[in-house]
């Protein structure tokens, strides 16, 4: 029994309980709506509300200052689904606030229960208790189709997801949680393996590669209409970069081993450069004439003998080896110099920083870095961590959650290391730097932070 609850706040003629104030160095986020029931009592009425707590372990919840005792079940390494009921709630109450504190840290979150009379039950959502110094806080978790390979904004709201298990592309608003479907032709949408995307500018144009078909799909920007699909003839096409200077797509060849050239304006496949070894990640040069190439293996994707190389564009060639051994993936071209990069080594768990097409520093990171991006300001470097792999298949879930990790970059210190879920995979930064989307490749969702510095 809760006893009587105080004090009351009537805001648009609902009745809003609230928890004793939290003081903190910065402004408190707003709480994070779940939907709850209620049935009839005697005193009052009880009311109930589910949701996904991360992480739940140690954690004490009260409502104006009583507490609430929740059930766990469904328990995933550090997070759980939470079930809380609250008796002797007031007749006439259509929210609650709910304080979720972690007692290990000190660290909480408030959670707004909206009393309906029929609660939506198609998503659980998610409720993150952020550090108390965090500078980037957890918004919201949004289901997305099978295995969200990667994420990148192409408007200040919009995110598109391709699907490598799924047989569509996603495009999903990151403030109002609206989901685009965007299909393609039969012959492809029954290969799934959808991978990654690039903005293509001069035609307004977003492009999505198919591993699976060895393919690119076109799409509008602003209508998300599909426009048609280019066919390369590499094999397992990943990766895809524009070159604005040559006015050219790269798309990387994961089984053939090279990097096709297509024409922005023929839309055609103008040659391959072979790298003798598996192609990932491509950052440019300035004047457009130098790709710094990630090469993931040797031999085959595995044998932990990639490295990062620089490519002549006009010679069509390595010229140089930057660093060796390890296994590159993603690589991206920093604001803050003429020609200065990072690239992401899975199999060293380092980001490496390259100027002039020489390494300069190595920074330590949580296991198997995958994606990495840069802040709109050049501040931070975010990337994106699967944690340690399953022994059995890296398709399966690992022993921990992966992180989100961020890297200074005056200093390149790591200044915030945010667990995530089941193998954080896709990652990118919205235009004005505010939103951090992260993909969590095996729970099928995308996590959405909000930067408070």
């Amino acid at each position: 029994m809760l006893g009587r609850i105080s004090p009351l706040l009537t805001i648009a003629g609902s009745i809003l309980l609230f928890a004793p104030p939290f003081h903190a160095a910065k402004p408190v986020p707003l709480p994070l709506p779940v939907q709850g029931s209620c049935t009839s009592a005697e005193t009052g009425k009880s009311c109930s509300a589910t949701f996904f707590l991360q992480p739940y372990k140690g954690v004490k919840m009260s409502v104006a200052g009583t507490a609430v005792k929740p059930r766990f079940s469904r328990t995933d390494k550090t997070q759980a689904l939470a079930q809380v009921t609250i008796t002797n709630v007031p007749a006439d109450a259509s929210e609650l606030l709910l304080t979720v504190e972690n007692g290990l840290t000190g660290a909480r979150r408030e959670v707004r229960v909206s009393l309906v009379d029929n609660p939506a039950t198609s998503v659980t959502p998610l409720i993150v208790i952020d550090a108390p110094a965090a500078q980037h806080r957890f918004v919201h978790r949004i289901a997305t189709g099978k295995q969200p390979k990667s994420a990148m904004f192409i408007s200040p709201t919009r995110v598109i997801l391709p699907l490598l298990d799924d047989n569509h592309i996603e495009v999903v608003d990151v403030l109002t949680r609206e989901v685009s479907r965007l299909t393609v032709p039969p012959q492809y949408a029954k290969r799934g393996g959808f991978v990654e995307s690039v903005v293509v500018p001069p035609r307004g144009e977003v492009w999505v590669s198919q591993m699976a078909a060895s393919a690119i799909h076109r799409y509008a920007l602003d209508t998300l209409e599909y426009r048609g699909s280019i066919d390369l003839s590499g094999s397992w096409t990943k990766v895809l970069a524009f070159n604005p200077v040559e006015n050219t797509v790269y798309a990387s060849n994961w089984n053939s081993s090279d990097i096709s050239v297509v024409s922005v304006e023929s839309l055609k496949e103008l040659r391959k450069i072979k790298l003798g070894g598996v192609p990932r990640g491509m950052a440019f040069s300035t004047d457009g004439t130098t790709m710094l190439a990630a090469i993931f293996g040797g031999k085959n994707d595995s044998d932990g003998a990639g490295r990062t190389a620089m490519v002549d564009l006009e010679k069509q060639k390595i010229t140089k080896t930057i660093i060796a051994g390890g296994s590159h993936r993603h690589a991206v071209r920093l604001k803050s110099g003429e020609n200065y990069f990072a690239v992401s080594d899975m199999a060293r768990n380092k980001v490496y920083f390259i100027n002039e097409y020489a390494k300069t520093a190595e920074v330590k990171v949580y296991s198997n870095p995958n994606t990495i991006a840069e802040s709109p300001d050049g501040k931070f470097l975010y990337v994106s961590c699967r944690g340690h792999n399953n022994p059995k298949s890296y398709l399966l879930k690992g022993p921990d959650f992966g992180r989100l990790m961020v890297i200074d970059i005056a200093t390149l210190k790591v200044i915030e290391d945010l667990e995530a879920g089941n193998q954080p995979t896709g990652l990118d930064v919205s235009p004005d730097g505010k939103y951090v989307v992260l993909t969590d490749f095996l729970d099928h969702a995308m996590r959405v932070y909000e930067r408070v510095q």
